[in-house]
């Protein structure tokens, strides 16, 4: 990835990441900030309002936003000063979002930049519309992503702990199913070996 200091950026100049709307990953992203919000969740209660099906909260797509910003224009070293957002459609599960942004004006004397940021889905309807100020890195950055580091390594220092999770999980529900089973039958008579 490159950050791109202002000296690098034109009117005009755009980039955009696309993303589907996954239930894992928007469960992850709720439990992250807490939002429990039942029309993220409950079929129910969401059948019962305007958009009948659960939607993806909005700032999981005005995160696309930030992430487009961070990583692609201007890129890493850059710093939000503020956004300006409408949310012009719901965004269902399974959707998927395209987050553009592009330049619109630079702000030399500030070192700041703007940019329209906007959000499309699957069939092209905005779902996001608006604006950002960011202050770009004073000077390019290139930054490459460690591959080591603290994360890194207690990624793969506890993978034999997840794995024996997910081992003892399957195990149980097998058990589950097994003990489940057995009690559903009636039981029979053992034979008398005896022969009595």
């Amino acid at each position: 990835m490159r950050g791109r200091p202002l000296k690098d950026l034109a009117v005009g100049d755009n980039a955009e990441l696309t993303r589907v709307a996954t239930a894992g990953d928007v469960a992850e992203f709720i439990d992250s900030i807490g939002d429990h919000n039942p029309i993220h969740r409950d079929y129910e209660y969401a059948a019962s309002t305007r958009f009948e099906k659960p939607i993806v909260p909005g700032m999981w797509t005005a995160a696309l936003v930030s992430a487009v910003l961070g990583t692609r224009l201007p890129g890493p070293g850059c710093v939000y000063v503020g956004q300006e957002i409408a949310f012009t459609r719901p965004v269902y599960f399974g959707d998927r979002i395209t987050a553009r942004v592009e330049v619109v004006e630079r702000l030399a004397e500030r070192n700041r930049v703007r940019l329209k940021t906007v959000c499309v889905n699957q069939d092209g309807h905005e779902v996001l519309v608006g604006e950002a100020l960011l202050s770009p890195p004073k000077q390019a950055v290139a930054y490459t992503r460690r591959e080591t580091g603290p994360a890194r390594v207690a990624h793969w220092a506890l993978q034999p702990t997840l794995w024996a999770a997910h081992t003892t999980s399957a195990w149980a529900r097998l058990g589950t199913a097994w003990v489940s089973a057995w009690h559903g039958e009636p039981r029979r008579p053992r034979p008398n070996r005896d022969g009595g």
